[in-house]
């Protein structure tokens, strides 16, 4: 039987424990008089997956073969079950004894606070961070259950694959359970959104997962700020919400109290239909509505369907935390409309008057398959969410006329791409992928704040998580794409990003900024001597001849020359690509990827939040456009690849790219399938 030992906080060594931790002890150090936080032996999380680890990495074996079932999940979870060792009371009692004497001295504090932590190496991992569970007046056989409870969650089926999916070795895995007294956090910087007026006790640790920028001054709250914490615990009198300041951050989190009754599915639920839109991404979502018009913290949106009326890029932790996305504006290409698709969410656009139509706290039945929205009675309901359905794969082909590779930018994509049957990653949005690193912050402001090699280092390790997923298949990386208007919106946006909105798109912007550029490629480079993925780099809106000539020059001073093993590729979607592609050919490119969201918007004036159905892909000018880029790069002897949702969304357009002699085809992960099925 296995002992709860435990260990003081302040005891432990900083270099075994998680960065969060490691800022946590340091906020302790400072506060007299010392507060209780003790933590469950990392030795126990060692003895709790040994067994586990076998019976992993034959299911792992297995599912190379065959995608695992939820059948499969259940069989392994039970199995795996069977294989943990009882836990012992141990030191347990102890924490009693200090809790209790600690309470009596702090005024009747009587909640006990446990939260898992998961780190690998310095990195925290989220699925591990911001879940608490609060006990009140806790029995000793009580906190005892939920802290086996915590342990075994960390290393059930679902959990692990969760895990694998994101690229984590399981075996290098850090675990702990934390535990302390409610006021041993508040008086660490924590406090409890509980009373009329929300004040903050003191700075204290920043958590890196959640939380909505604030200028850094001192701890008091503003009118607005103060409006958005009461607007996030509104109708959650049955839970204890935990709020945090640092010098730039608020943070929350919730912490669910025991016990918590789960509301039956009713067996029929009558529905009013309530508003329509374009179907932007499949999937069905039953929860509360929140209507976002200003950014908030993604603690406010979860479980919740997000509705506002368009959503920038850097909006991105929002529909992550949203179980689905209604937008008054934009259309198939919007970026909203993207995320959504890629995230699994799903959404409607182009809603009238959707943030005028529904309330904030009205349930709704979202479904993206239809573009429809339906009012559900008041009554609570659990937050159902039902991803797009999966197209079977088909059966494997030997040759097929063109390659299917797909479009991705987040990591959480990287769970399809194991047993997804594609050619490669033809297009990683790298100025989206860059917002789930950069913490609301310009990528220029991390430079001027002597950050570079930090932001450099967290650029690696996303890399090298798309080239590990993919490998040996190819990765056609398309260089930073910042749009003004959306990175203006991030901390020093407004002194970094012009005024206007098309003059510093793609490559132009290197010459403004050549310290960023280089930071990029220099992150190429050592992600490429890491990784054995093929590494294909893409400039985006080339305009001219010159902006080539100076990219490669760039390049070669990293050592990304075709030598190296690296091929260079230019995105055909400013129209002005029609006419250069023999100066490209004598340049040694070696191909051009036609991009068809702003290849349409560019030759139709039109932009991606404003849904005009007839002037689309489909368009003859368009098409005609392609015809001659593809037409043009089979003459000059370039690759010619073509990304967008068009070859899906139109199926009359895969034979006509055949017969053009496209050499292959980039399109979001989930309708990989639908394409092959096409062809």
């Amino acid at each position: 039987m296995t002992s709860l030992l435990l260990e003081p906080l302040q005891q432990y060594p900083a270099e075994a424990l998680s960065p969060t931790l490691v800022a946590l002890q340091k906020t302790q150090q400072v506060l007299p008089p010392p507060h209780p936080v003790w933590l469950i032996s990392t030795s126990v999380w060692q003895q709790l997956r040994a067994g586990a680890i076998p019976l992993w990495q034959a299911a792992c074996d297995r599912w190379q073969e065959r995608p695992p079932t939820a059948a499969d999940f259940k069989a392994l979870a039970l199995e795996m079950t069977d294989q943990l060792p009882p836990l012992d009371v141990g030191e347990l009692e102890t924490i009693f004894a200090e809790c209790h004497h600690f309470w009596q001295q702090q005024g009747g504090d009587s909640h006990l606070v446990l939260t898992t932590y998961l780190w690998q190496g310095a990195v925290d991992l989220p699925w591990g961070l911001g879940r608490g569970t609060v006990l009140n007046r806790p029995s000793l056989p009580l906190c005892h259950q939920v802290i086996e409870a915590a342990f075994a969650a960390l290393v059930q089926a679902k959990n692990l694959y969760t895990y694998w999916q994101q690229g984590w070795d399981f075996c290098q895995l850090k675990g702990v359970i934390l535990l302390y007294p409610l006021s041993a956090i508040v008086a660490s910087g924590w406090w409890i959104g509980r009373e009329p007026t929300l004040k903050a006790i003191a700075s204290g640790v920043a958590l890196p997962h959640q939380g909505i920028p604030l200028p850094p001054r001192g701890i008091e709250l503003t009118p607005a700020e103060e409006h958005h914490l009461q607007q996030a615990c509104r109708g959650a009198a049955s839970h204890l919400w935990l709020w945090h300041r640092s010098q730039t951050q608020v943070w929350w989190g919730q912490c669910l109290p025991e016990p918590l009754p789960v509301a039956p599915l009713p067996q029929a639920v009558e529905h009013t239909l309530l508003a329509q839109g374009i179907p932007a991404a499949g999937g069905q979502a039953i929860a509360p509505a929140i209507v976002v018009t200003d950014p908030c913290a993604p603690a406010a949106v979860a479980g919740r369907i997000l509705v506002t009326k368009s959503i920038p890029p850097h909006w991105l932790p929002l529909v992550n935390a949203a179980v689905g996305v209604i937008c008054e504006q934009g259309g198939l290409t919007s970026h909203g409309a993207i995320l959504a698709r890629e995230l699994g969410r799903p959404a409607v656009v182009d809603v009238a008057n959707a943030t005028q139509q529904i309330r904030s706290g009205m349930t709704l039945f979202l479904d993206g398959h239809r573009g429809a929205i339906y009012q559900l009675p008041p009554e609570p309901l659990p937050v159902v969410a039902t991803p797009p359905p999966q197209t079977p794969s088909p059966p494997a082909v030997k040759q097929l006329p063109l390659q299917v590779m797909v479009n991705v930018s987040q990591v959480s994509a990287l769970r399809l791409l194991r047993s997804l049957p594609c050619d490669g990653i033809g297009l990683l949005r790298s100025e989206l992928m860059l917002l789930a690193f950069l913490e609301h912050r310009h990528p220029c402001h991390w430079l001027e704040q002597g950050e570079a090699e930090q932001l450099r280092d967290r650029w690696v390790q996303h890399l090298g998580e798309f080239m590990r997923a993919i490998a040996p298949r190819p990765l056609f990386y398309r260089t930073l794409d910042l749009r003004p208007a959306d990175y203006r919106q991030l901390l020093g946006g407004h002194r970094f990003e012009p005024e206007t909105d098309w003059g510093l798109r793609g490559v132009s912007r290197y010459f403004h900024c050549p310290e960023l550029f280089h930071l990029e490629l220099s992150a190429l480079a050592i992600a490429h001597r890491l990784e054995t993925c093929p590494l294909r780099i893409v400039l985006p809106f080339v305009r001219s001849v010159r902006e080539v000539v100076y990219c490669q020059k760039a390049l070669a001073e990293h050592g990304l020359t075709l030598n190296a093993g690296v091929e260079l590729w230019v995105m055909a979607e400013v129209p002005a690509i029609l006419f250069l592609l023999a100066d490209l050919a004598h340049l040694g490119v070696a191909g051009i990827t036609i991009g068809t969201n702003d290849l349409t918007q560019l030759l139709l004036g039109i932009d991606r939040e404003t849904a005009l159905p007839e002037l689309n892909e489909d368009h003859p000018a368009v098409k005609g456009a392609i015809a001659q880029l593809i037409q043009g790069a089979k003459v000059h002897h370039l690759g010619c690849s073509l990304c967008g949702e068009a070859p899906a969304r139109y199926p009359h357009w895969l034979p006509w790219l055949i017969d053009l002699g496209l050499d292959s085809i980039s399109v979001s992960p989930e309708v990989v399938s639908q394409v092959l099925s096409y062809l």
